[in-house]
């Protein structure tokens, strides 16, 4: 008797073992799929934050972020405010220096 029980508690814990495997795998499969190509995220880190706004750096961050579009903001002009999840913006200095960038 005393094995039956031990035997179905191994099989219970082995079943929900494998259906915790597969709501993981499932989560991993969502949140890959959230990254949409084109929209813009921001789970990448650039190891230098004032860099100089070249073409070749903002095309290397356009295409870290996913943005299908990259605009560069500089003081003192003016800029549309709607908001498009496939651009990135970079905030620059008067001297072309990335301050900050951002989504939108």
């Amino acid at each position: 008797m005393q094995g039956s029980y031990t035997m179905t508690l191994m099989k219970l814990k082995t079943t929900a073992l494998v259906g915790l495997v597969a709501l993981g795998l499932g989560a991993l499969e969502a949140s890959a799929a959230e990254t949409v190509a084109g929209k813009c995220h921001l789970e990448f880190a650039l190891t230098k934050m004032m860099h100089p706004a070249t073409p070749e750096f903002l095309e290397d961050i356009r295409n870290r972020s996913g943005s299908a579009t990259v605009r560069v903001e500089k003081p003192g002009e003016n800029y549309t405010q709607e908001f498009r999840d496939d651009r990135l913006r970079v905030i620059v200095d008067k001297n072309n220096i990335m301050q900050r960038y951002l989504c939108g």
